[in-house]
């Protein structure tokens, strides 16, 4: 199948100061002595990789690439500057303690225009118990620097589902949230993953009904407040919906380079070694899968149904020669009838209610 150019980079940053109880990334703790091999080993994939450099949108992720020492941070800035030419968004990840005012200096006279916090809980309590070395002051005092110094495009992440988080105090960490006025949220609700702190410690996650509620409660709350619900996990003000995290659920090719970073490239989706001294060496071993027509198909409807761009069953049928509503008719009409789906302009658009079955509706979907 014929691919337009690839117009989206990825770039994985693995170091944190400290790792959180509950994270499963690709992370480790900072030292400069693996920093500054890495950044080299860095560069060399990226040239490799990335034949565009023309991308429209970089998003650098982590770990927390806030984390390295302040030269390090401006030698990866100007190993990226080569793809900036025609980049519209260029997101970096930090953490509010870390984000000093000469780092958010030299992003702004690099091209950076977004920034993506991870606020997790507004609790200072509650940030302590999962090992987060911030309080809600320092997010404050991060978007207050942010905004003084022009970078006003800000997402905050939040966790659903903390343990000893009550409903009270969720709504109490959203309208802290707002109050810091930003252009974007991110709610992701608890997973526990085997090898992390409260793996260990059987921190059990939230089940299917508290997950629901807390959704709920955010999105009514969100929504009265201007945001858009436009995927499962994210709400934004109108034209703040991040054009980076479209291209995966547009189910578009990105490139992805760093220690364990995920790529899509001549239809073919990848994964970094995680092994860092592997990594360092050039022995960059990746698990492969190479997407078949009948996988695009999956990822088409798995992806597409995240955001109300919805499936477009035009582009649908244009990319398999499926018509998908007639091979699909009877189960696409039951969720409109029950008002998990919506069908206009032949596209099927979930509202908020086919956002929380999303898992139960794609493998209706798929054959």
């Amino acid at each position: 199948m014929k691919k337009n150019k690839v117009n989206s980079l990825y770039i994985h940053i693995p170091f944190c100061e400290s790792i959180c109880d509950y994270c499963d990334f690709t992370k480790l703790q900072y030292f400069r002595i693996f920093a500054i091999p890495y950044l080299k080993r860095l560069k060399e994939e990226l040239e490799v990789v990335a034949s565009n450099k023309e991308v429209k949108t970089i998003y650098v992720g982590g770990g927390t690439p806030t984390s390295l020492d302040d030269d390090l941070f401006l030698e990866l800035l100007q190993m990226i500057k080569p793809y900036t030419t025609k980049v519209q968004e260029y997101t970096f990840e930090c953490n509010p303690e870390s984000l000093s005012l000469n780092k958010v200096k030299m992003m702004k006279s690099n091209g950076v225009n977004r920034i993506s916090i991870g606020v997790e809980s507004t609790d200072d309590k509650i940030l302590k118990s999962i090992n987060r070395h911030h309080t809600f002051n320092d997010v404050k005092n991060a978007v207050t620097l942010l905004k003084e110094n022009g970078i006003d495009n800000i997402n905050l992440d939040l966790i659903l589902g903390l343990p000893n988080v009550s409903e009270k105090m969720l709504e109490k960490d959203i309208k802290n949230i707002l109050s810091l006025n930003p252009n974007h949220i991110s709610c992701y609700s608890l997973t526990v993953h085997e090898h992390t702190v409260f793996f260990l410690n059987e921190i059990l996650p939230p089940t299917e009904e508290f997950a629901y509620e807390a959704y709920k409660k955010v999105d009514e709350i969100l929504k009265k407040n201007g945001y858009l619900h436009y995927e499962v996990s994210n709400w934004a003000k109108p034209g703040y919906q991040s054009e980076h995290n479209l291209t995966y659920w547009r189910n578009e090719e990105y490139y992805g380079v760093g220690l364990g970073a995920s790529g899509y490239i001549d239809d073919t989706r990848y994964k970094n070694t995680t092994n860092l001294n592997e990594y360092l060496k050039g022995n960059n071993e990746k698990e492969t899968e190479i997407v078949g027509l009948k996988d695009l198909e999956e990822y088409q409807i798995m992806l597409n149904l995240r955001t109300i761009e919805g499936l477009d069953l035009t582009l649908f049928k244009n990319l398999f020669n499926k018509d998908l509503y007639k091979n699909k008719k009877e189960a696409i009409d039951s969720y409109v009838r029950s008002g998990h789906l919506l069908l206009e302009n032949n596209k099927i658009i979930p509202t908020f209610e086919g956002m929380m079955i999303l898992d139960k509706i794609v493998l209706d979907f798929i054959d």
